[in-house]
């Protein structure tokens, strides 16, 4: 029993300290980008095209090959891009669609190499980790050859004003295209060169703030001459667009916008009309309401001194009816009082007659 101990503790023991030493000895994790070691930033990613074949090659990903411990576990999550294990080949075709955020790779000590791409021209990034060692690769897309025309009108304008537009132009990814030449026509009015058809290039740059003339990556504005009232229709296009690759939204080779120039001051004029006629209305209506209070007025005082004669009127008769009721009282008690003393003395009377009656037997009275 002793000696089974002490091979347990021995063999524990000698497992305790593999273990220390496999830890100690562990190999940091190596990455490299594109074969490069990784020294990408947030301000220096590394760059590649966005995939507008639609097909996920070498042309439109950044390799990242990560060099760990056999048996250990790499992650590469990312955030902003997309993530392959391969890349496209016939019998397994890779599309746009086909990446995802986050992949893990059992090391087998030789470098495992993950896949990037982004659809986006803002700066995405790929965190890879192993254990306790992890470094952030930071990619950024490069936008494609323009898909697609837009354009963006006033809402309204006002005779005699000279109103602008823009234009722009995006990949089929939505990412702005710099130095496009798109051709404007105008219909209902003209530039203010007074040419009703002109070529505008993209900006190349977003100006800084508080920067004039203000400047949109990917956009152009165009400025009108003096309209007069009616539509303005503005018709963009493109010829220099392709078909987009299969799999991928069609592409928008024009755009047309329409909006109306109104005579504002005449409007002004007439609802200025309105609105002293509106005036006028009320300042009558004032007034009517106004006489028609004080009539209410006057018919209200003379009811309320019908009122009080009346009142008064009903309190003096009351008064002189309650007078007469204390007389015809007072004139009742003295009558009861007569009548009761008339009786009592016919009474009296009566019993003397009746007593001679009877002596001299003559007739009884009654009463």
């Amino acid at each position: 029993m002793n000696v089974t101990k002490k091979i347990a503790i021995a063999t524990a023991a000698a497992l305790a300290i593999f273990g220390v030493s496999t830890v100690a000895h562990a190999t940091p994790l190596a990455v490299t980008v594109a074969g490069s070691a990784n020294t990408t930033t947030s301000a220096a990613p590394a760059t590649v095209a966005v995939p507008t074949s639609n097909v996920i090659d070498s042309s439109n990903t950044v390799a990242l090959a990560a060099t760990a411990d056999t048996g250990t576990v790499v992650s590469f999550v990312a955030s902003g891009v997309k993530l392959v294990s391969a890349l496209n080949t016939t019998l397994a075709p890779v599309s746009s669609t086909s990446g995802v955020s986050s992949i893990s790779v059992t090391s087998t000590g030789v470098a495992s190499t993950v896949y990037a791409y982004t659809t986006s021209t803002t700066v995405g990034s790929v965190t890879i980790t192993n254990g306790a060692y992890s470094t952030i690769v930071y990619i950024k897309g490069t936008a494609g050859v323009a898909a697609n025309v837009a354009l963006t009108v006033p809402s309204s304008a006002a005779v005699n004003t000279a109103p602008t537009f823009s234009v722009s132009a995006t990949d089929v990814f939505g990412n702005p295209v710099a130095s496009e030449a798109i051709s404007v026509t105008l219909i209902g009015a003209t530039f203010s060169d007074a040419s009703i058809t002109k070529t505008l290039t993209t900006s190349s740059v977003t100006s800084a703030a508080g920067v004039t003339p203000v400047t949109v990556l990917g956009s152009a504005t165009g400025t009108l001459s003096a309209v007069s009232a009616g539509t303005v229709t503005v018709v963009a296009t493109d010829s220099s667009i392709a078909a987009t690759s299969v799999g991928l939204p069609t592409a928008v080779k024009s755009a047309i916008a329409t909006f109306s120039v109104s005579d504002l001051s005449g409007q002004i004029t007439l609802l200025n009309a309105q609105v002293a006629s509106l005036t006028a209305q009320l300042a009558s209506a004032n007034s009517a309401l106004a006489t028609a209070q004080s009539a209410l007025a006057a018919d209200k005082a003379a009811r309320a001194s019908d009122a009080a004669s009346a009142t008064s009127a009903l309190n003096a008769a009351t008064t002189a009816l309650t007078v007469e009721k204390a007389a015809h009282v007072a004139d009742n008690a003295t009558n009861t009082a007569a009548i009761a003393t008339v009786n009592k003395s016919y009474l009296a009377l009566l019993a003397k007659y009746n007593a001679l009656a009877k002596r001299f037997r003559q007739p009884q009275l009654t009463k």
